[in-house]
């Protein structure tokens, strides 16, 4: 099939570009790489069995090919005979977006993944289960965005069968009598979705109006309580905050300050009044740039129950010269996880104007934080990693103020770096060595998965890391490289599983020396070449990745690699600074 754009001329693409001479059920389960005008059945209805097609679902015509796909092979003829036309008023290019498609088919479009999971049942069930409760998933997040209480009822009406499990996984607990009606859903919305923000502040009249009115301002399906800790300013922060407070005393609290108590008791008594759920900060000479900065850092820990803890790339103000520059050491780490190591070997989080925290994590922390003098958002973080686990999201939300007389931003370079490693020493005693304060070595151990790979399958090499082997970590990161060679020649996959969670990692680094290696010639296009893989992890204590390759559908186990460390010995250390 040649596919054309009406609206570039010239440009043209063959689809599908790969394709079995005889593909299977399972490849036209997975993807429907079967266009409707490029089609000839060998017609199943006829007789008895009469033709069955719901006007409530979409895409019609892959139905129409599972259909047939069930009761006879497919064919496929490696020749262009039709011409496929790609313009706006096409019934999938007339949406701008997926999330513009969803809301005017997406029930529809469940509606087709539930047809097909009574239909097929089996072993498809589950990956149909899981198409319906995606396109929920991206309809319910956008209602939930737009505050759209109404919609989100019609959703969960529209789709009983999958609602509650789509909620859970969501981070929504739904009551055992879940309805769409907008009053009920919008009630237990709320008492999910509490959040509490600190704002801590001394002697800041000039700057709290500003943070106060960022966190105000903020927008999102949820319950918002501000607590205050003006810690006996002198300068008429507590006039500024009694204003903000009687303008608005459903949702201001401010803590009473007999005396100064300190940055640290002052934040530990605003956390002792906090009621939300979840916990943010803005300290009062930073604010927030974004008016969803909340529901952004609530959304990252909803749908991860396992997160603790998330923070924002920060944008870093300079009042002194009046720049602005996103902080750098940030800005070299995607959205994801950020293991202990990552964080024991800097402070990367900044501050506290850019955390965003579970209640229940921040209950965790010990007395002995609040004693330390040292104590900071850096510490305060890595207790949380050190119990669960924390993660960046890369947008920028916040803005921290460097201050030239601040406890910290006003610091030289070189004074902070010494304090930095004296930090680093104080911390490996609390946390334990090997963790990161230290430089460090990673070794692991290889072995095979079921038995040898076997050649009619592909064959395989892990050039990274070697079996049994020390190899130097100061960034928290452990590589994993090698290449997979399909016997086939078809594209191969990498899957990494860690702890139970499965990555799908491309094989699409170009080598085309393995290639000549291993079929003795070298590849005719760049594509062909295209056979190596790497890829990061962050490093944590019993790390272990289990590998398997996937081929045309088929998933063949691997290599299994653990990994341990040791600290790097002083007497190495001097050799190789």
């Amino acid at each position: 099939m040649r596919v054309v754009y009406e609206d570039m001329p010239g440009i043209e693409e063959i689809y599908p570009e790969q394709c079995s001479p005889q593909p299977s059920l399972s490849d036209l389960v997975a993807h429907n790489f079967v266009q409707t005008n490029s089609v000839l059945y060998r017609w199943r209805y006829h007789g008895a069995e009469a033709f069955v097609f719901g006007e409530g679902i979409a895409p019609g015509d892959w139905y129409v090919h599972l259909m047939h796909a069930e009761v006879g092979r497919i064919g496929f003829l490696p020749e262009v005979m039709a011409v496929y036309r790609k313009h706006a008023a096409g019934m999938w290019a007339t949406y701008a977006t997926e999330l513009a498609r969803h809301k005017k088919l997406g029930n529809a479009e469940i509606a087709f993944f539930r047809k097909l999971r009574g239909h097929f049942g089996g072993r498809y069930a589950a990956g149909y289960e899981a198409a319906q409760k995606s396109i929920f998933r991206r309809l319910a997040e956008a209602y939930l965005d737009e505050e759209d209480v109404p919609s989100l009822g019609r959703l969960i009406d529209a789709n009983p069968d999958i609602a509650r499990t789509a909620l859970r996984d969501m981070g929504l607990d739904a009551p055992d009598a879940l309805s769409g009606d907008p009053d009920a859903l919008r009630g237990w919305l709320i008492e999910q979705l509490t959040v509490s923000v600190v704002v801590t502040a001394y002697n800041h009249a000039a700057d709290i109006g500003r943070c106060l009115d960022a966190v105000l301002s903020q927008r999102g399906l949820f319950r918002m309580q501000v607590v205050i800790g003006d810690d006996k300013s002198t300068d008429g922060t507590a006039e500024i905050v009694e204003r903000y407070r009687a303008r608005d005393p459903e949702r201001i609290v401010v803590r009473p300050r007999p005396q100064n108590l300190g940055m640290l008791r002052n934040m530990q008594d605003c956390l002792s009044a906090c009621t939300g759920r979840y916990i943010a900060f803005c300290e009062a000479d930073d604010y927030w740039l974004s008016d969803r900065k909340i529901a952004l850092q609530m959304r990252m820990l909803r749908n991860d129950r396992a997160l603790d803890m998330c923070f924002n790339w920060v944008l870093l103000h300079y009042p002194a010269t009046g720049s602005y520059v996103p902080h750098d050491e940030q800005g070299r780490y995607p959205t994801g996880t950020i293991s202990f190591p990552v964080l024991a070997n800097s402070p990367l989080t900044a501050n506290f104007s850019c955390c965003f925290y579970r209640a229940e994590a921040l209950r965790r922390v010990p007395e002995a934080y609040y004693e330390n003098a040292a104590a900071a958002d850096w510490l305060m973080n890595l207790y949380i990693a050190d119990k669960g686990r924390i993660a960046f999201l890369r947008e920028l939300l916040s803005v921290y103020t460097i201050q030239e007389k601040g406890q910290w931003s006003g610091l030289p370079e070189n004074i902070k770096n010494a304090r930095i490693a004296q930090y680093q020493k104080q911390f490996a005693g609390i946390f334990g060595e090997g963790r990161g304060f230290e430089k460090y070595e990673v070794g692991c151990t290889v072995a095979e998965l079921d038995g040898e790979l076997p050649d009619s399958f592909a064959r395989a090499n892990l050039e990274a890391p070697q079996d049994r082997v020390w190899a130097e970590i100061q960034d928290g990161q452990v590589v994993l490289a090698g290449w997979v060679v399909s016997a086939s020649r078809a594209k191969a996959t990498l899957v990494a599983e860690v702890d139970g969670e499965v990555q799908r990692i491309p094989v699409d680094v170009h080598r085309p020396d393995v290639i000549a290696a291993v079929l003795g010639d070298m590849p005719t296009t760049m594509e062909e070449a295209r056979c190596g893989f790497r890829f990061t992890l962050p490093y944590a204590l019993h790390l272990e990745v289990l590998l398997s390759i996937e081929v045309e559908h088929e998933v063949v186990p691997w290599l299994s690699v653990i990994f341990t460390h040791r600290v790097k010995r002083k007497a190495e250390a001097a050799l190789n600074p």
